[in-house]
């Protein structure tokens, strides 16, 4: 699942900081840190405290220089976030003293809800805090669906969840009009399969709806459309899903579970994160899921429901 999320990290750092993907080697390959900077934030009681993505990279140019690259994706306004991202960047910082990128993706609807500088200047002393920010809504469908970028295809998909949380018909006919456009600019088939994961991650569909969708896709051109089934063969077959694309009674329970979670978390917080989405599509333990539904009722906040979610997959 890991590998999964962040198969498309060049390209996003291409279409997001063009000029930093320009310096970075990606030949000599990259590495995630994540796991080594759990025992730096450890669980507050006040919500996420651990960060997104550290990601160490070599430079192009200065030899084997090194720098990290910090993503947080915040799929929700949170007036804190400029804080966070200064503590998360200092205490990297102390662990690794490498020069670091700090960049805040802002997934979230509202247009208007932009990150600011951190400015702790005071008498001549303290410092100004400077972190690059990326606003999806700032990108127009037009250059999304023009764009033969990966990571454009995965925000078009985070736009039909935003759009169709309470349309599930309308998320079909959006899911199979995404899906043509793939074949239309001749996406290579492993890319395919990635993005089709994240599609589906993001926007689930109910049992009669998701086996039409999937029908409509192979009548739509059945020699194009083969290689999109053999995908969802793949992905069922990762999930552990005995009968390739059968939606047999297990799976209804699962899909059940999964619905109530997600309409009971846009109720309190509105659309849930593609990550979250994620973690619900990949978790195949009833058991597991009747917890995480237990807890859609109480929790503090959508941050809090991912890393609860995180921490169990």
């Amino acid at each position: 699942m890991e590998g999964n999320r962040w198969f498309f990290l060049p390209s996003l750092t291409e279409l997001v900081l063009p000029e930093l993907s320009a310096q970075i080697d990606w030949n000599r390959g990259f590495e995630f840190l994540d796991s080594e900077l759990r025992s730096l934030f450890p669980e507050t009681g006040t919500g996420r405290q651990h960060v997104d993505k550290v990601v160490r990279v070599f430079l192009r140019q200065g030899g084997s220089r090194l720098i990290l690259v910090h993503i947080e994706i915040q799929s929700q306004a949170d007036p804190d976030l400029s804080h966070r991202m200064f503590v998360y960047f200092y205490r990297i910082y102390d662990q690794y003293r490498l020069p670091i990128v700090s960049l805040a993706i802002l997934a979230d609807p509202n247009p208007n809800h932009r990150a600011t500088d951190l400015d702790l200047r005071v008498a001549g002393s303290g410092c100004l805090f400077q972190y690059h920010s990326c606003k999806l809504t700032d990108f127009q469908d037009e250059f999304l669906e023009a764009s033969t970028n990966p990571v454009a295809k995965v925000i078009l998909a985070h736009r039909i969840a935003q759009r169709t949380a309470k349309e599930p018909k309308a998320r079909l006919q959006q899911k199979l009009g995404w899906i043509r456009e793939l074949f239309r600019q001749g996406f290579p088939r492993d890319q395919i399969l990635n993005l089709i994961r994240a599609l589906e991650a993001m926007n689930p569909l109910p049992r009669d709806l998701a086996v039409e969708f999937r029908n409509q896709v192979l009548q739509s051109d059945p020699g194009r459309a083969m290689p999109i089934i053999t995908c969802f063969e793949c992905i069922a077959r990762e999930e552990g899903l005995s009968q390739g694309l059968s939606l047999g009674r297990s799976e209804g329970q699962l899909t059940s579970l999964r619905e109530a979670i997600q309409e009971l978390l846009e109720e309190r917080f509105g659309v849930a994160s593609p990550i979250i989405q994620q973690c619900l599509l990949m978790e195949l333990n009833p058991t597991t899921l009747k917890v995480w539904l237990r807890r859609t009722a109480t929790i503090e906040s959508p941050d809090a429901y991912r890393d609860l979610v995180e921490t169990s997959v």
